[in-house]
């Protein structure tokens, strides 16, 4: 049987992998449940454009919920809905996809800065060459 925080964990990295294979910049996985209760992991991502963020939001909603992770989902918070800066709330993972602009402004990795940065793509062997 699988722990809630190796699910979440599970759930952070195929989030991080969905959102680079849209060509998300600079997504990173944070470990924060030593530093909250709220939950165990963000997924931060930068887009470059509102119709980035609507395809990697689609992509990644729909890819989840095939795997068995579906959204915590409060009707309210549409009323606050930026353009700049969208949360996925999967509870032991928060998704937060942002323009540049907003990024650099709330500086989330600066405000978590304690927190481990999680790896969650394959690191590339380089062939070596025969001299």
């Amino acid at each position: 049987m699988v722990n809630t925080k190796t699910k979440s964990r599970n759930l952070a990295k195929k989030s991080g992998k969905i959102l680079w294979s849209k060509k998300c910049k600079n997504t990173v996985i944070l470990d924060v449940s030593k530093m909250t209760s709220v939950c165990d992991y963000f997924v931060i991502a930068t887009v470059e454009s509102n119709v980035q963020m609507k395809a990697a939001i689609d992509t990644l909603t729909t890819e989840l919920k095939k795997s068995g992770y579906y959204q915590l989902f409060r009707e309210e918070s549409m009323k606050y809905d930026s353009p700049y800066w969208k949360t996925l709330d999967y509870g032991g993972v928060i998704i937060h996809i942002m323009s540049k602009q907003a990024r650099d402004f709330y500086s989330l990795e600066k405000i978590w800065h304690k927190a481990k940065t999680i790896k969650f793509l394959p690191t590339r062997k380089t062939k070596k060459t025969k001299k």
